[in-house]
């Protein structure tokens, strides 16, 4: 395994290139820092003072979270990286095997995420010699995150051989990735009141890589043992994507690579096409007018050359929100599973910010590294467009594709209305804080894009940045004892899930004050802050001294 050739070349890659570098650092210094904030003030683990423990399972989650999140940056671009250079077809042709370029590719997207629980070990022993875990406990806590680590970052690799694009294998990646971890905990909220679901309930939850860690801490959980039904989820579903990633190599190894983009000139396919939503309402490739005066000419090329045909994701994530929005509303409406219209609703809001931060920062993490990939910035120099002319246009294909995820939504919503569980200035108030996170979202895309100079480095730091807000802000219930206060409020109200749950419910956070006022500031401040950082940016690629 060591003389394969494509090993030793990934990971001399991976472990040169100074991204590595930065995530390594990153890595370290979040769970240094909370190490030493949680640190108990008389240095020694009391067991009167049971809270102690929490230090530990704030770092075995935060670990965790770090590993899921660094995978698809690592494994899911492995092979598509591979395509978008032309480089697939000649590594075939090579002496190579597919098993050995399947076995090299595995292998070093899995040693790299190791690498970084192993970085790991010297701040745990600190926590461990703290006395707050057994040797057992740690042993399962470091079980469950090398199992994550391997079938993580397995699953990126079935991705990446798949999709034709990293930037499209890191979407769906992290779509996959946010289902495996949450949607286990939706069986739980629904039907936790319910005797003769209960075994079903905990089994289904055990699936979740974090019931497995909050399992070995958590007193209320462990009778359950949930690590055990993880490992075994983990074990099986790593050994069928290893399975699935060879078959899929060797049967592209028979076949040529479809080519990427150009035009369609099969009839059959130019008949699919046109039988396809929404080219049978709106084909925006039909060139039958100039481009009004009024328009932006970004806006009109991005929607001509790929808004629709490029982005038919969009419509199915529309579908899907729609979809399971009406469902959680019936189950408001004819109360069937027993439980509160608070829960369902919390249930369906949960569904649909989610939705929101998984797609939204995908739309606008290319703006401007597609386009220097493409080496179109000479020609934007060339032309009278400005940095600003350049960036709302992009926004604005972005924002059309928005229009459609809350189309989608729009009906749950007037079911809420109609049944009466909450008032209209409610639902708004909920609206300005999705439609905050929505331009947050927006914002950290586009400046993810402009300070990079790919497409999948730009999405996997934006999802990052993302992901780390929303899981950071999280880290007061965890830690009760440890942090309160203003700090505590500032942090609550800057997750858009917690601002939405006090607005929309009444029995979660009524000890807090108004968050949302707060949600917005922030989100809207920051938004902006990025915004002038992207303009401040593309305004100087655009010069004419920066070649």
């Amino acid at each position: 395994m060591i003389g394969n050739p494509i090993l030793r070349r990934e990971l001399q890659t991976l472990l040169r290139a100074r991204i590595s570098f930065v995530l390594a650092a990153a890595y370290l210094v979040i769970l240094a820092a909370l190490v030493w904030w949680m640190w108990p003030q008389e240095g020694i683990f009391s067991l009167a003072a049971q809270a102690s423990r929490a230090i530990v399972l704030v770092f075995a989650l935060t670990q965790l979270m770090l590993v899921i999140l660094y995978a698809p940056a690592f494994a899911a671009s492995a092979i598509t990286v591979e395509k978008e250079q032309n480089t697939y077809e000649l590594l075939f042709a090579s002496l190579l095997r597919p098993r050995q370029i399947v076995a090299g590719k595995l292998w070093s997207s899995i040693l790299c995420l190791l690498l970084f629980v192993a970085l790991s070990a010297p701040l745990f022993a600190a926590c461990f010699f703290l006395g707050a875990v057994s040797v057992r406990e740690a042993a399962v806590i470091y079980l469950v995150t090398l199992a994550s680590a391997v079938m993580f970052g397995l699953l990126g690799l079935c991705v990446s051989a798949i999709r034709a694009t990293s930037h499209g294998a890191l979407i769906t990646t992290y779509l996959l990735i946010l289902l495996i971890c949450g949607l286990p905990w939706v069986p739980y909220l629904l039907l936790k009141g319910q005797p003769w679901a209960a075994v079903m309930v905990t089994q289904v939850r055990g699936l979740s890589p974090l019931a497995a860690i909050a399992s070995v801490l958590v007193p209320s959980l462990e009778a359950a043992a949930a690590w055990r039904i993880y490992l075994v989820f983990a074990a099986g579903f790593s050994v069928l994507m290893t399975g699935f990633l060879f078959t899929s190599v060797y049967l592209r190894s028979s076949r040529p690579e479809r080519s990427i983009g150009g035009a369609i000139d099969d009839p059959r396919l130019l008949m699919q096409r046109k039988l396809r939503f929404p080219f049978y309402l709106i084909d925006p490739l039909r060139r039958k007018k100039n481009i009004a005066d009024w328009i932006n000419p970004v806006f009109a090329k991005e929607m001509r050359s790929k808004a629709f045909g490029g982005g038919i994701w969009i419509f199915r994530g529309a579908y899907l929100c729609f979809g399971i929005s009406l469902l959680l509303m019936a189950l408001v409406a004819g109360n069937l599973v027993g439980q509160t219209p608070d829960v369902i609703r919390m249930v369906a809001l949960i569904f649909q910010l989610g939705l929101v931060i998984l797609i939204v920062p995908s739309l606008t993490a290319g703006a401007v590294t597609q386009e220097r990939e493409r080496n179109n910035l000479d020609l934007f120099r060339l032309s009278r467009l400005t940095a600003t002319q350049l960036i709302s246009g992009k926004l604005g294909v972005a924002t059309v594709f928005l229009m459609f995820l809350v189309v989608g939504s729009a009906p749950a919503w007037y079911v809420i209305y109609y049944l009466g569980t909450n008032t209209a200035a409610e639902i708004l108030v909920t609206w300005s804080v999705i439609g905050a996170t929505m331009f947050l979202a927006m914002m950290t895309g586009l400046v993810s894009s402009a300070v990079t100079t790919r497409t999948p480095t730009a999405t996997a730091l934006a999802y990052g940045l993302v992901f780390a807000v929303v899981g950071a802000t999280l880290l007061p219930l965890l830690a009760r004892g440890q942090l309160g206060g203003p700090l505590r409020d500032w942090l609550f109200a800057a997750n858009p899930f917690i601002a939405s749950i006090q607005v929309l419910t009444a029995d979660f956070f009524v000890d807090l004050p108004d968050l949302w006022r707060m949600n917005l500031v922030l989100a809207l401040g920051c938004g902006l802050v990025f915004l002038l950082i992207t303009c401040l940016r593309v305004r100087q690629m655009l010069s004419p001294g920066d070649q």
